[in-house]
């Protein structure tokens, strides 16, 4: 009796450990979720509708149907812009165009048909606003326009995260959140563990052969910095959580070109310097 005992407790703390140590969850850290309730101009539920959302860089589309309260669920999206088309028979089609999705999250979204043919599209421009069903999560999303245009010492990853609130970065390249050390920051790229020992974040963070700071920001979509209390999915983190989503390829041939160049001549005269 005593030995099974023995055995059941040594059994809890195996278990414990193993959730404790426990990676983040990719899918819901790479890709968006799309709520969403359809409603007619009268604000009364349309169920039965057929609705698409089609990622506009690679024409990636999901689909469902609206259910009996006109709800619907878009899950698994990678981020990015997209297009949502709604159909049904005696109402005119819509088409949203520019819905901005970003990593992580999980917004709602209330669309209106209107009476008319189907062969008639309403089309609706330019990105409206998302109401996000996360809103507890305190984070800070970086889009890819603001990792192009943002102005970042030396273009490189750690310094541009050191632009949002809490974050700070030392001399050796760590990234510190909200007053906590180096080892309480989690980093990961496309959900996959970036810290080169992620069982001894304090020790090697960026070390070893994994210079995550080396990154071309060319090459990444969207960073998203996770602070305060974070979610269960984010297992053995104290500080904060960075995760960074990199460029996929789309339907369209594209390429860039960057040059940063740094001269004493543009700086500002010293105070104390003469005339």
């Amino acid at each position: 009796m005593v030995m099974r005992n023995v055995l059941s407790f040594v059994l809890c703390i195996f278990v414990s450990a193993l959730l404790m140590t426990a990676s983040p969850l990719d899918a819901q850290v790479t890709t968006a979720t799309l709520v969403g309730q359809l409603h007619d101009s009268s604000a009364a539920v349309i169920p039965g509708a057929t609705v698409v959302a089609t990622h506009e860089g690679t024409g990636v589309a999901r689909e469902a149907v609206t259910d009996a309260n006109g709800e619907f669920v878009l899950s698994a999206l990678p981020s990015g812009p997209y297009t949502v088309k709604i159909e049904l028979t005696g109402f005119k089609t819509l088409q949203n165009q520019g819905m901005q999705l970003g990593a992580g999250q999980t917004v709602r979204q209330t669309f209106t048909l209107e009476l008319g043919a189907l062969e008639e599209t309403v089309t609706v421009a330019g990105q409206s606003p998302l109401i996000e069903a996360s809103a507890s999560l305190q984070a800070d999303r970086l889009g890819s326009q603001e990792v192009r245009e943002l102005p970042v010492n030396r273009r490189n990853l750690t310094n541009l995260m050191s632009l949002t609130p809490g974050v700070s970065t030392s001399g050796a390249g760590d990234v510190q959140m909200n007053g906590v050390a180096a080892g309480g920051t989690g980093v990961t790229v496309d959900g996959t563990e970036a810290n080169s020992n992620p069982e001894a974040r304090s020790l090697a963070q960026y070390g070893g052969q994994n210079q995550i700071s080396v990154m071309s920001l060319d090459s990444i979509a969207e960073v998203q910095i996770v602070k305060g209390v974070l979610p269960a999915e984010y297992g053995g983190v104290a500080g904060g959580q960075v995760n960074v989503i990199s460029r996929s390829g789309t339907n369209n041939f594209r390429g860039s070109a960057f040059y940063s160049g740094q001269n004493e001549k543009f700086n500002a005269r010293n105070f104390f310097s003469s005339a």
